[in-house]
Parts: C-alpha cells; sequence; structure tokens
C-alpha cells in the first residue's frame, strides 16, 4: 500500500509492491498519508512531501536511485536478511565492481558530501555622510 514500487511516479523496483517496502513504509503510510489510502499514487507522492520526516527503513526505499532498480533485483535480494540496508547492498556491490556503469555511478554520487554553502559575509551598511 505504501510502495514507491507501485507508482508509475517512482518505479524503482517494477511493478509490484514489495514486501519489505511495504513492511518499511506502513507505520510513515499510517502516520502521514492515512488520508490517501488505498490510492497507492497519491500516498507515495505524499510520501515524497514528507520525505524529511520518513523512518529511517522508507526512507530508504525512496532513496534507492532509479538506476539501481535491476541491480538491487538481481543483487540485494537479501536485504533486511542478512544485509542491513539496501543502501549497503550497493556499497557492497560497488566495492565488488559488481553494479552497472548508471547504478555505480549514481550510488558514488550519492555518497558524496554535500558541497557545503558558500555563505556571503553580510554586506556592509553604507557609512551616512556626516551632515555637519
Amino acid at each position: 500500500m505504501c510502495s514507491s514500487a507501485a507508482s508509475g511516479q517512482d518505479d524503482r523496483f517494477g511493478n509490484s509492491i514489495d514486501i519489505k517496502e511495504r513492511r518499511a513504509c506502513t507505520p510513515d503510510v499510517q502516520r502521514l498519508c492515512n488520508d490517501y489510502v488505498p490510492d497507492v499514487n497519491a500516498i507515495v507522492a505524499c510520501l515524497l512531501r514528507a520525505k524529511a520526516s520518513l523512518s529511517a527503513p522508507c526512507a530508504e526505499v525512496f532513496a534507492v536511485p532509479k538506476a539501481c532498480k535491476a541491480d538491487v533485483q538481481s543483487l540485494c535480494k537479501d536485504y533486511l536478511v542478512t544485509i542491513p540496508s539496501v543502501a549497503a547492498c550497493l556499497k557492497r556491490e560497488l566495492n565488488a565492481g559488481n553494479l552497472h556503469e548508471d547504478c555505480a555511478q549514481a550510488v558514488v554520487a550519492a555518497q558524496a558530501p554535500e558541497p557545503k554553502a558558500t555563505k556571503k559575509p553580510p554586506a556592509k551598511k553604507p557609512k551616512r555622510a556626516s551632515t555637519k
């Protein structure tokens, strides 16, 4: 009911709802998006809007790069069973050189630290001309 997999908007894992995704996101759907049940597309949109408030397991469902769909299906079948997370699986497979190129690039990009925003010093107030 709460999977990105069932949505035409975000089909990272195929056309059927993965039971692991359902388990990961069901509490978030109940907490954040219950008004949208049973409309899967609306639920996914709601979860995406609430991304900052998602539980770690559900956030991970949405954090997997779309380019990694095939690799997750073939290499990460046992995530949450023998592997702690899809991200851990993808990192392991990246290090082993097993990911498709587009997925490997997406995983590397996701692991890269975000550039720090450069803060400009506050603008100095112009000095007032003396009125003497």
